[in-house]
Order: structure tokens, then C-alpha cells, then sequence
């Protein structure tokens, strides 16, 4: 019998969550969650090639984003730390020019309003040198000593030989050789009185004129003004007078060790020499003198005695300018105002052009030689030039170094590169002087 739709019931069943329909955008943001958690590679199936899992979209763009913001950022950095050291640099090789000299002879004065001057340095050192003594002599020996003597007046004094010294405690002693005393001198708006070194010699032998330094008068200008103007004080003791028997050294060895005394002392007082002169000058061993004198002999040990000596240098020395100029002037017919300099004198030979002077320190003039080439150089305003360059652009250069025809070529850099002007200020501009062709 057929049943009608009423007697067909459904029986009641249990509804759970899981019969509830999840909405289609819940289902599509839980399946990206999903994929984010996911391993870059993923195995499907055993024995089957990874599965890549895609990287989203959004994921990349935000990588790019900061990668050129990175580039960015490190090129402001770059031209920031350029646009700091900002600079410039101006390389320039001066202009120059050949000297050649063969025997030339020129004069130099020690004072005057034209011409080229020159001065004397200098020096006296002392030296003792052991050598064996063969006997004993009888010995009367003066005691001796360095003085420098003073010229408050204003006119130089000269002393003749056997010119008296009298000491405070009224002992004689006489200088050997003929000195000039210059007159006094005005220095830095301050008068000082002239002087020059000499050595005295007791008026008699004997231990009795040993004495400690000491000032002195001279008895011949006495009853004159100039009895108080020139005197004279101890630079160093007066020693070594004797009476009485004192070893002595065989005649053979004494020239053997005065030679070798005399060459020590030259060696040792060029070396002090060249040491003292100031930078700005240049000294010449072809044009000085040297001269000694023999110190009395001290006890050695043993059966040996000590010899000494006193070396005495005088050395002629020029100005670097003064000399580059004169040169320069004589050779290449250049105007005398024009700044020139020698960088090396070396390949120069230079020698007194006559006999050598007996007194290079009374002596008013000298005359002089020259062989070999050297190289002049003209000098330049640095810092007029940085100045003048300071903010131009580059392409104005060219027409300031017109200005310098002391400049034979020129190179210019300006940092940062994409600058096209010198700084403002002159020491941003570093010149740097190349050398001369």
C-alpha cells in the first residue's frame, strides 16, 4: 500500500559545528594563513620533486621598496661626506732656467748699499790627543787663555801685537797677533758693543798667572775715552803655566799626532759649522780658513802625556737668495727684484780667486771663482696665488696664473668632482710645487 507524504518522517539528528558552511572569504584567508606558514619547499609525495611555495606578491614589493631606499640613503651619505671634504688642488712646476760657469770671478762685500754681501762665522774648539812621552825637559811655560774684548765706542779700535791686558788682581798678559775690535752696533733698536775673540799669553812663566775668568782693562788707552769703552773678559780660565821638568814627546810622533790633531779638529769644527748656520744660508768649505795654536801639554796615564790644541774656523757664508739673485743677474740678465733661488749649490765649485785671506774677519771684501752648472728656479707667492684663486671658477684659472709668470704649467683639481669652483676660503686650496723641468 503506497504511503503518502505524511507517514514518511525524517527522524531528528544532531546538528555539530561541522554541519555548519564556513563563508567563501573566511575559507580564502585561512588558506593564506596556511601558505605562510609553509617551508619555501615542501615534499608532495615521497619520490616527487619539491613543491615551491610562491612568495606573495605584497612580500615583494615591500623588499624591493627598502633595497632602493637603501641605495638612496648610501648616495646621500656619499655626496654628503664628499660635499664635507671640499677642496682644491693646485699643482704647479715653476719656471727655471741653466747657470754655467767656468772660472767666473766675482767680489762680495762684507758691508755696502749694493752688490753681494756676505758674513764670517766663527769657531774655536779644543782637542787633546795621548801620545807617548820619550823623556823629560826642563819647562818654563806662560799661562794662557781666551778673552773676548768689548767696543762701546763708535768707531772700531785696532790693538797691535803685545797689546797689555791688565786683570782685576792686577796681573799683565799680552795678545800675540794684531785684532781689530768693531764698534759698537745697534740690534733690534738696542746698542751692544762690538767684540771679537783673542788669546793672551802672562807677561811672565809660572804657575802664579793661572787664574779663574776674569776681567781686564787695557793700560794703553789710559787717560783716552776709549779707556772705558774697550775692556775685555775671560771666556776661559788661564791655565797651564809652569816652571819646572815635564815629560816631552819624541820629535817624530809629535808632528805625527799635531797632523792628526789638525785634521780632527777641521773635520769637527766644519761638522759645528755647517750645523750653526741658519737655513736661510749657505756655507761654503772651498771659502774658509782654519788656523791653530798649540795648548800647553797635561799629565796623561802612564808614561804618556796629553797634547792639545785650539782649532779656529772662519767661514764665508751667503744669503740663498742673495746669492740665487747675484748669480741670476750676472747670467741671465734678469732684473734684481725678480725672486730666484739654487735648490742645490753641490755641482757648484766655489774658491777664493786669489790668495786666501790672512784675517777673514778684518777682511772688507773677498773675491771668488766659480765652475759647474746649477739650476735657478723662480720663486712664487703661494699664498697670493691661494688667495687670488679663492672662489673662482675653474675656467678663470688659466687667466690668474697670467699674473705669475714665475709659473711654467699649472694642473687644478677641485673636489667634490661636480663642483665647477675654488673654495672661498684660501686654506681650502692646497699648492703644491712639482719640480722644476
Amino acid at each position: 500500500m503506497p504511503k503518502k507524504i505524511e507517514d514518511i518522517v525524517i527522524p531528528d539528528r544532531k546538528r555539530s559545528i561541522r554541519d555548519i558552511p564556513v563563508p567563501e572569504s573566511r575559507r580564502k584567508e585561512a588558506r593564506t594563513k596556511i601558505q605562510d606558514t609553509k617551508r619555501p619547499e615542501e615534499e608532495s609525495e615521497p619520490g616527487l620533486p619539491p613543491v615551491r611555495t610562491p612568495i606573495p606578491r605584497h612580500r615583494r614589493g615591500s623588499r624591493k621598496r627598502i633595497f632602493w631606499a637603501s641605495i638612496v640613503a648610501f648616495l646621500i651619505l656619499v655626496f654628503a661626506a664628499l660635499s664635507f671634504f671640499n677642496g682644491a688642488t693646485l699643482s704647479y712646476t715653476p719656471k727655471s732656467a741653466a747657470l754655467a760657469f767656468k772660472e767666473d770671478v766675482y767680489t762680495a762685500h762684507k758691508s755696502g748699499t749694493n752688490g753681494l754681501f756676505y758674513s764670517v762665522v766663527k769657531l774655536s774648539r779644543d782637542k787633546g790627543m795621548a801620545a807617548a812621552a820619550g823623556g823629560e825637559q826642563d819647562v818654563s811655560r806662560k799661562a794662557s787663555g781666551v778673552i773676548i774684548v768689548y767696543n762701546d765706542s763708535a768707531e772700531a779700535q785696532r790693538l797691535v801685537v803685545n797689546t797689555r791686558f791688565e786683570s782685576s788682581a792686577g796681573k799683565i798678559y799680552r795678545i800675540d797677533k794684531p785684532i781689530t775690535v768693531p764698534a759698537k752696533k745697534t740690534v733690534s733698536g738696542s746698542a751692544q758693543p762690538g767684540s771679537v775673540e783673542a788669546t793672551v799669553y802672562a807677561d811672565q812663566a809660572g804657575e802664579a798667572y793661572n787664574s779663574a775668568p776674569t776681567d781686564f782693562t787695557v793700560p794703553g788707552l789710559k787717560g783716552t775715552p776709549r779707556f772705558e769703552s774697550v775692556y775685555a773678559r775671560s771666556k776661559t780660565p788661564i791655565a797651564a803655566g809652569f816652571i819646572g821638568k815635564e815629560k816631552v814627546v819624541k820629535s817624530e810622533d809629535l808632528v805625527v799626532a799635531k797632523s792628526s790633531l789638525q785634521a780632527s779638529l777641521k773635520e769637527e769644527l766644519y761638522t759645528e759649522a755647517e750645523a750653526e748656520v741658519p737655513e736661510d744660508f749657505v756655507l761654503f768649505r772651498s771659502l774658509s780658513t782654519f788656523d791653530f795654536e798649540d795648548l800647553p801639554q797635561t799629565a796623561g796615564s802612564g808614561a804618556s802625556v796629553v797634547l792639545n790644541m785650539r782649532g779656529h774656523f772662519y767661514g764665508v757664508m751667503f744669503k740663498r737668495s742673495d746669492l740665487a739673485s747675484f748669480l741670476a743677474v750676472k747670467k741671465l740678465g734678469i732684473g734684481p727684484a725678480e725672486p730666484v733661488g739654487i735648490t742645490d749649490y753641490s755641482p757648484l765649485n766655489i774658491s777664493f780667486a786669489s790668495a786666501v785671506p790672512e784675517d777673514l774677519l778684518s777682511s772688507s771684501d773677498i773675491s771668488f771663482k766659480i765652475t759647474g752648472a746649477a739650476q735657478v728656479v723662480w720663486l712664487t707667492d703661494e699664498v697670493a696665488l691661494k688667495a687670488d684663486l679663492a672662489g673662482h671658477n675653474k675656467s678663470e684659472v688659466q687667466g690668474i696664473l697670467n699674473n705669475y709668470p714665475t709659473i711654467a704649467a699649472a694642473n687644478i683639481t677641485v673636489r667634490p668632482f661636480w663642483k665647477s669652483s675654488l673654495p672661498d676660503k684660501p686654506d681650502k686650496i692646497k699648492v703644491v710645487k712639482l719640480p722644476a723641468q
